[in-house]
């Protein structure tokens, strides 16, 4: 499977996905960026991703997970804004950790974009195909998606996308 991400001139994703958007809740940017998918396995029957920021380690003792979502219908492009528009389960990132005190419950099942504090970071966006859908509800954590996934992968394929 061939996973790809249109990024600016510079190399990096643009900056409607990332913290210097307009469009932002409670100070992070909402608007999920389009994903290109090619080579998919015939026999996949949906798709998930996640997006996580383990350059964030040394700043918070823990990888920081922007975006889990499963079920996605099997397709070529994953479109801007997917986030907000999808009526399938999306997981938890981390603004939800009782290490933060984002009280907004949008952030338990919606994209919330890069936001390095300083330095640009490195973010692997990794893409499943499914061999059917995962029982999962909307507002699942990282670990439930882990679970589900194991024996149900036909491939997967992990880019690494830089962001400021």
């Amino acid at each position: 499977m061939k996973v790809t991400v249109t990024l600016d001139k510079n190399g990096y994703l643009p900056a409607v996905y990332t913290k210097l958007s307009n469009i932002k809740r409670e100070n992070q940017p909402i608007v999920s960026f389009p994903i290109n998918l090619s080579k998919i396995p015939k026999e996949s029957a949906s798709l998930a991703f996640t997006l996580i920021d383990y350059d964030a380690v040394p700043l918070t003792g823990f990888p920081f997970i922007h975006w889990i979502a499963t079920n996605v219908p099997v397709m070529s492009e994953i479109p801007v804004d997917f986030s907000r528009n999808y009526r399938g389960p999306q997981g938890q990132n981390s603004w939800m950790s009782r290490f933060y005190e984002l009280d907004d419950s949008y952030f338990a099942s919606h994209y919330a974009g890069p936001n390095p504090p300083k330095e640009p970071h490195y973010y692997t966006l990794t893409v499943f195909a499914l061999s059917h859908d995962l029982n999962l509800e909307n507002k699942f954590f990282y670990n439930d998606l882990l679970t589900k996934l194991s024996g149900n992968v036909l491939e997967q394929t992990k880019i690494q996308i830089l962001a400021k």
